[in-house]
């Protein structure tokens, strides 16, 4: 088990080293810009960093391990369409994110989340509560989900923040050894410059999201792909979990 964390380890270590920094344009773009086009590109930076703040968030009610910890480590892609981000060339990103969660009760589990950027952290947290426990093989589980998660990216002169807010509702089908599971859910993200000149601005972006993924269990070792489509861009997930 200690092999595999250390190659996905390597693997998102690598990922985030031969990319150039995502915002290292950041100022560029917007102080060259009309205020009307800044806030156009602030609202799409806002869409993007959204599918790049909620990839991985939700996912299968799996059950947890006997001590009732779930860690996942998680790589997800995401397609860019923002301009500040495409002026350095940057047409996708994956990123690397470490996920958990902690049984609270039967019904109630805590989640939390890290990810990073070069020069950019990414923090969330949240619950999930199972609502309705599947009897067979045939009615699925549903739970829902809440995740706020928060981004502070500080590229040298290059600095702004983002927060997203994800709601979700997941149907999980509880079959032997693998776990499909499918969900709806909504978010809304801000970001915020930092710097620019353009610090009197905020942008915005809010939309509804289909995701549905699969976990294959192993023992104590679950791999998983997960999926998500917000207004027609795909972002995807991929991930080796261990439950304790």
């Amino acid at each position: 088990m200690k092999k595999i964390f250390m190659l996905v380890s390597v693997l998102c270590f690598a990922s985030t080293v031969v990319l150039a920094g995502p915002f290292s344009k950041f100022n560029e773009v917007l102080d060259n810009a009309t205020e009307e086009q800044a806030q156009h590109y602030l609202n799409n930076l806002a869409s993007d960093l959204g599918n790049i703040m909620t990839g991985g968030s939700f996912s299968a009610s799996a059950v947890l391990g006997v001590s009732g910890i779930d860690l996942h480590l998680k790589i997800n892609y995401n397609k860019i369409t923002n301009e500040i981000m495409k002026a350095e060339d940057i047409n996708e990103l994956y990123v690397p994110m470490l996920t958990g969660g902690i049984r609270l009760s039967e019904q109630l589990d805590i989640l939390a989340k890290y990810g990073y950027l070069q020069d950019t952290n990414i923090y969330g947290g949240g619950l999930r509560c199972l609502v309705f426990e599947g009897r067979d093989l045939v009615i699925p589980s549903i739970s829902v989900h809440g995740m706020y998660t928060i981004l502070n990216a500080d590229d040298g002169e290059n600095k702004v923040d983002g927060n997203n807010l994800g709601l979700g509702a997941v149907a999980t089908f509880n079959l032997p050894i693998v776990t499909p599971y499918v969900g709806i859910g909504w978010d809304k993200t801000i970001a915020k410059p930092k710097s620019s000149y353009r610090q009197n601005l905020e942008g915005s972006y809010e939309g509804f999201g289909y995701y549905a993924g699969v976990s294959v269990s192993a023992i104590i070792i679950n791999g998983t792909v997960g999926i998500s489509v917000y207004d027609g861009y795909v972002s995807y997930t991929f991930g080796l979990s261990s439950a304790f």
